[in-house]
C-alpha cells in the first residue's frame, strides 16, 4: 500500500499599515493562520473584495503558508 503525504497549508487575511483598525496595534492587521480548504478561501476573498471596496486597492489580501 502506497502512502500518499500531503502538506497542510494555512492562509491568512492581511491588510496594508495604511488601514486603521479601531486603534488596534499593528499585530492586530496580521489574522490567525487557518488550515486551507475550497470555503476558508471563498470566505477570505469575499473578506479582501470588501476591504478593497471600502479602504482602497491592494490594501487587502491573502497570504498562505505551508503549516
Amino acid at each position: 500500500m502506497k502512502t500518499t503525504w500531503r502538506a497542510l497549508t494555512e492562509i491568512r487575511l492581511r491588510s496594508s499599515d495604511d488601514v486603521a483598525h479601531g486603534g488596534a496595534p499593528a499585530d492586530g492587521r496580521d489574522h490567525l493562520w487557518i488550515p486551507y480548504n475550497r470555503t476558508t478561501r471563498e470566505r477570505l476573498v469575499r473578506a479582501v473584495e470588501l476591504g478593497n471596496r471600502l479602504h482602497g486597492p491592494a490594501t487587502h489580501w491573502i497570504e498562505n503558508r505551508q503549516a
